[in-house]
């Protein structure tokens, strides 16, 4: 069952955050993430923005490859990177059907 890692990005240092950008998308596709959407300047439709001003949605084969990917080396190694520039909030979800 497919599994997203959906994340909510204010870049902070845009030079850092392409870099760790790149990086992981390297890191990813070891563990065959394929990005769904990334969006830009949300349009609020219900609620109040959160602040962040990008979203990436990225697809997985299953929760475990994503977690793998979440729980490996290469990419925690880029943790303080992520950090340095932006600022993140990372969830997962099941597919639901």
């Amino acid at each position: 069952m497919p599994a997203y890692m959906i994340s909510r990005v204010t870049v902070t240092e845009r030079t850092k955050f392409e870099e760790y950008i790149a990086k992981t998308r390297s890191v990813a596709s070891k563990f065959g993430a394929k990005p769904i959407a990334i969006g830009a300047n949300p349009k609020m439709l219900n609620g109040e923005n959160d602040g962040h001003g990008m979203v990436f949605v990225i697809e997985f084969e299953a929760m475990e490859m994503l977690d793998r990917w979440h729980s490996s080396d290469e990419y925690k190694a880029l943790i303080p990177l992520r950090e340095e520039g932006s600022d993140q909030h990372m969830v997962a979800y099941e597919s639901a059907g």
